[in-house]
């Protein structure tokens, strides 16, 4: 898979890292020097250029990139102008923009964004689900107040079957899976014990996740 970064800030730059790191080969791009060669032993290929500039981007020749990615989300304009480029004269198939908030995100959709992205909206949502909830170390919402957590079984399950549990009676949320150690298993099977440390995916309610308690 190959992927073209626009815009080198904390965001962009250590997405670019965690892209290499999964195998991912990585154009990334900045107006600033110093942040394009901070990364050009990193990635793949790395330029020095104004994303904003047409001419510029087309001499990318980011048709042959899996993905572009907008990252410049500080500068509200011309993130949305890049998008606007990107999708309808470069005709990009897939394109991902960083958003600051709501309205920005609302403009990068109109602009044609296949997939918006903002890290702080979404990392705040974390928090606020996981703060004060001991057991639960992750969190993705759903929609409303209904999400996907990632929990440590309740110690009361340890030693039982999940069979024997009936976890959606019990707890009133979904198994999506079980973590032990290094490896998961979806959908786990109904014999197999709750072990101490196990790690549970679930899926239900806000103040359904948050009940399951040590």
């Amino acid at each position: 898979m190959d992927v073209a970064i626009l815009g080198l800030g904390r965001f962009g730059t250590q997405l670019s890292r965690e892209l290499v790191d999964v195998g991912v080969q990585v154009l990334a791009v900045d107006s600033d020097s110093d942040r394009v060669n901070a990364l050009v032993e990193d990635v793949f290929l790395a330029a020095e250029g104004d994303a904003a500039n047409i001419e510029f981007l087309e001499s990318l020749s980011l048709h042959s990139y899996d993905s572009v990615i907008v990252a410049m989300g500080s500068d509200v304009a011309t993130s949305v102008l890049i998008t606007l480029t990107l999708k309808q004269r470069l005709r990009h198939r897939h394109v991902v923009a960083k958003a600051m908030n709501q309205d920005h995100a609302r403009a990068l959709e109109l602009a044609g964004a296949d997939v918006v992205v903002n890290p702080e909206y979404e990392a705040a949502v974390r928090l606020a689900h996981t703060l004060g909830a001991r057991s639960v170390s992750d969190y993705m919402s759903l929609s409303g107040d209904h999400g996907i957590a990632r929990v440590r079984a309740p110690l009361s399950a340890e030693g039982q079957k999940i069979g024997d549990l009936d976890i959606l009676k019990k707890y009133k949320v979904f198994l999506l899976a079980r973590v032990r150690g290094e490896q998961a298993s979806f959908n786990p099977e109904l014999g197999e014990t709750v072990q101490p440390g196990d790690v549970w995916i679930i899926a239900g309610d806000d103040k359904n996740i948050r009940a399951i308690q040590q």
